[in-house]
């Protein structure tokens, strides 16, 4: 499981304004098919909606995350919804990290539908869900096998959502964005590519809103 983070992601982690541990100096790189951005790592700051918000039933935001969701049960996605999406939202992506672990990538998915309010339990690690809705190759597919399972016996889908696997407490930020445009790159695609793409809407003036949710975990 790499640790050290790849340039790509580091860019696209500072341009998100999301934490770069692990991370030097480097310039700024755009995915394929996105608009440039400028050549600084900062983008210009996004306007917080105090109607977007995220949630989960599964547990309170700054609390533990349940077992079921890591490595060490079920390792399946705990349900999510939302409301107070902006107005001009076309597309929303949700990215998961964990911010003690070098920013390691757990979920991205995008063009997610606008008019939507969640995600239920279980998401299966398809990289095209059954509406639509694309998702990135995570950070644990340069480090395990297809089909290798977790300590608790769930395989790792690599695609999708893989959820903590730490060896203390860590913490996870779910943050959904807002956007006034979608993202045109296949299911599948190596999460730093959709991190960039997401930067690089930010830093166009087309990342019009984020909501965030955090949750902790480590081994009992």
């Amino acid at each position: 499981m790499r640790r050290a983070r790849s340039k790509a992601v580091c860019v696209a982690l500072a341009a998100l304004a999301l934490p770069s541990t692990g991370c030097g100096s480097s310039s700024t790189t755009v995915a394929p098919g996105t608009t440039e951005a400028p050549g600084t790592t900062e983008a210009p700051a996004v306007t917080e909606v105090a109607d977007f918000v995220l949630v989960s039933p599964a547990f309170e935001d700054g609390a533990e995350i349940p077992a079921r969701y890591t490595c060490v049960l079920d390792n399946v996605s705990p349900e999510l919804a939302w409301s107070g999406v902006p107005a001009g939202t076309t597309s929303l992506a949700l990215v998961m990290v964990d911010t003690d672990a070098e920013d390691f990538v757990h979920w991205v998915t995008w063009n997610i539908a606008p008019d939507s309010t969640g995600f239920p339990e279980d998401v299966p690690g398809d990289a095209t869900l059954g509406d639509g809705t694309l998702q990135a190759e995570n950070d644990f597919a340069s480090g395990v096998e297809p089909g290798e399972l977790g300590p608790g016996g769930a395989p790792f889908k690599r695609v999708g959502y893989d959820g903590p696997c730490p060896g203390d407490v860590h913490t996870y930020v779910f943050t959904l964005f807002a956007l006034s445009g979608t993202i045109d790159l296949p299911g599948g695609t190596p999460a730093a590519d959709i991190l960039a793409a997401i930067g690089a809407a930010e830093a166009d003036g087309s990342l019009i809103g984020r909501a965030t949710y955090t949750g902790l975990f480590g081994p009992q």
